[in-house]
């Protein structure tokens, strides 16, 4: 589903080089690497966040590089649901609204957000802004929105992080379970545990 080759992105002294990854429909890689090895980058890179310096990305058979604009934000609306680090949620609208907003963007069913936000507990902060809730619940808000939305790839920037042990067991059952519906997955984490239920691994350095 998404093939890249040979992707290079220089940051001064850093960056990522010649780098190679698949993912194959129904296949769940992890990515694993010391911070600043360059798995964010490489993330950015396979969801067209970021253009490479060198090498490509094909998905579903396309090269992302040739999509315009518009066709990049339906691509990730659409087929590539991205869990991102740092703060994307929108700050004027609350906890509630940015869950729903991807799915309704992309003409999907909202019918399921209420029980993810159960599951994931994050119920009792619905109303809530972005601004006042924990860097845990945030995660918890990234993954049900992302999940609501339904695309048939997932993926996901240190999923599990800023969560405490029972929080991240959940993000976990859940990532798996939507590997067992058939979604393609990608996660780059520290999480052993979430590196454990990996079809395979991808080690940068």
């Amino acid at each position: 589903m998404i093939d890249g080759k040979n992707l290079s992105k220089r940051f001064g002294e850093n960056g990522l080089k010649n780098t190679d990854i698949t993912l194959k429909k129904g296949g769940f890689l992890g990515l694993s690497g010391a911070s600043g090895c360059g798995k964010t980058t490489l993330l950015n890179i396979l969801t067209g966040m970021l253009r490479p310096d060198s090498g490509s990305v094909e998905v579903n058979g396309r090269n992302i590089n040739d999509m315009s604009a518009k066709e990049l934000t339906a691509l990730r609306g659409g087929t590539i649901g991205y869990m991102m680090q740092g703060s994307v949620l929108i700050p004027e609208l609350n906890v509630w609204q940015n869950i729903l907003l991807p799915a309704r963007i992309a003409g999907k069913k909202t019918d399921g957000a209420a029980k993810l936000c159960e599951r994931l507990g994050i119920e009792n902060i619905r109303r809530s802004y972005p601004s006042d809730i924990s860097g845990g619940e945030y995660r918890r808000v990234m993954l049900a929105r992302i999940l609501l939305a339904d695309t048939p790839i997932l993926i996901a920037d240190e999923p599990t992080s800023n969560l405490d042990e029972e929080s991240a067991s959940i993000v976990r059952k859940m990532l798996s379970e939507a590997h067992e519906r058939g979604v393609s997955m990608i996660a780059a984490t520290h999480d052993s545990a979430l590196l454990d239920m990996a079809d395979s691994v991808l080690t940068l350095q």
